[in-house]
């Protein structure tokens, strides 16, 4: 079975520095209600600093992935990803940090309590098996943002 997926390029405002984008990945298991979310941060977006402001990430890439998985979203796991394609600067390892975040009034709410590293199988096997393709080969598959 095929489970409904997404993956695009979104705009979100940085609390602090200013409008940037990144790179969203999603799956959705209807059987469950769960999605999981991995967010890729980008050397050419003019902000850096995802995990600084995860929560209105999050805020941003919720309501597309209602609209592109499903309305009925029960869960979310949300992934910060990042590697070379995330700094011009010679970078190290990939890596992959789940991030817990709170419902709040008027969205989410990140007080970096309970975040956790994954590995880059533990994250294949969030995603039902399939490996996440490397981002530069994503990103070159996809329209720009205009």
């Amino acid at each position: 079975m095929s489970l409904p997926e997404t993956t695009q390029l979104f705009r979100w405002r940085h609390r602090l520095n200013g409008e940037a984008f990144s790179l969203l990945r999603a799956v959705y298991d209807p059987s469950t209600g769960q999605a999981v979310a991995v967010v890729s941060e980008l050397a050419d977006s003019p902000v850096h600093g995802i995990t600084y402001d995860f929560a209105d990430v999050a805020d941003a890439a919720l309501p597309l992935l209602r609209a592109n998985l499903s309305p009925h979203l029960t869960s979310l796991l949300w992934i910060a990803h990042f590697g070379d394609f995330s700094s011009y600067d010679p970078g190290g390892p990939e890596t992959f940090t789940a991030i817990t975040l709170k419902v709040a009034e008027n969205g989410y709410r990140d007080d970096d309590q309970g975040d956790r590293r994954l590995t880059a199988d533990e994250v294949t096997r969030l995603f039902h098996g399939r490996p996440l393709a490397p981002v530069p080969e994503v990103l070159a598959g996809l329209e720009p943002l205009t």
